[in-house]
């Protein structure tokens, strides 16, 4: 998982050896892991739903299987190019008592049976913005949508579904994030696509929230232009710097460097093993 302690420097990486899945590790009872065409129509959505009984991850690349595994982020993880071409449908059964905490350590076991993947974990020091709480205080409006109500469920930060969020890009190079229920930890893997550096949240804050952030992208990801949101910001209206764009919430960015642990991926399949 992500792990920035607010004060402390680590000034070298730190190898750690990653242990084997131990024999009574968390893990599914049966799975099915199926190829899958991306949907041209949304291409980017990773779906993921679950119940007491099973858990579904649709259109799932190698990568966001890692990082739901390993509760990581994208810039976390480092491996072949290829591990976000391919993408499957996996659908697993829960075993009997199980809880959605358990699923993370489940999907490892899964990955490394059916796709022998192994991996290195180091300690590194990385860029990042650091989103914390402004001078004033947060003025952040909580969520009339709750995590459970019924909504479109994505693969989130923790590795559990999470309510889905939108974005939409302006000609004028802008972003407009809409997250009707979502956490901060969610909302800055969201902002790390369009920013220069990845944010990271250092506020401390839990629960679900409601954004609508715009600011001028800092990168230009290679995606497919998706249709603009109503009030998105257009050529002719200026874009705030991400900076700025945040303080509406009573938060801050800094950039500063931090230790990250790193996801360093030292095997892995392209086929899985037959169901």
């Amino acid at each position: 998982m992500l792990r920035i302690p607010a004060l402390a420097l680590i000034t070298a990486a730190v190898p750690v050896t990653f242990a084997q899945q131990a024999s009574d590790s968390p893990r599914f009872e049966v799975a099915s892991v199926k190829p899958s065409d991306p949907n041209p129509e949304n291409p980017m959505f990773i779906g993921m739903s679950a119940d007491g009984a099973m858990v579904k991850y649709t259109n799932i690349t190698l990568r966001d299987c890692i990082r739901g595994a390993y509760r990581a982020r994208d810039f976390q993880i480092v491996g072949p190019d290829w591990m976000t071409k391919a993408r499957f449908e996996i659908s697993a059964k829960l075993p009997a008592g199980a809880s959605a905490d358990q699923i993370p350590e489940m999907l490892q076991a899964l990955l490394a049976e059916r796709f022998k993947l192994e991996i290195r974990r180091e300690m590194k020091q990385e860029n990042v913005y650091a989103l914390m709480v402004g001078i004033g205080g947060v003025k952040l409006k909580p969520a009339e949508l709750k995590a459970d109500d019924d909504l479109l469920k994505a693969l989130g930060p923790d590795g559990k579904p999470r309510p889905g969020m939108m974005f939409a890009l302006s000609p004028g190079g802008g972003v407009t994030i809409t997250a009707p229920s979502a956490s901060i930890e969610s909302l800055v893997g969201l902002m790390s696509r369009f920013t220069a550096r990845p944010v990271v949240d250092l506020t401390g804050i839990n629960g679900q929230y409601d954004f609508r952030l715009t600011f001028a992208a800092e990168t230009n990801p290679d995606l497919r232009t998706p249709s603009v949101l109503d009030g998105a910001a257009t050529a002719a209206e200026p874009v705030p710097s991400v900076f700025a764009a945040v303080k509406q919430y009573g938060l801050r960015l800094e950039a500063r460097k931090a230790p990250i642990e790193t996801f360093i991926v030292t095997r892995l399949e392209k086929v899985p093993t037959d169901n």
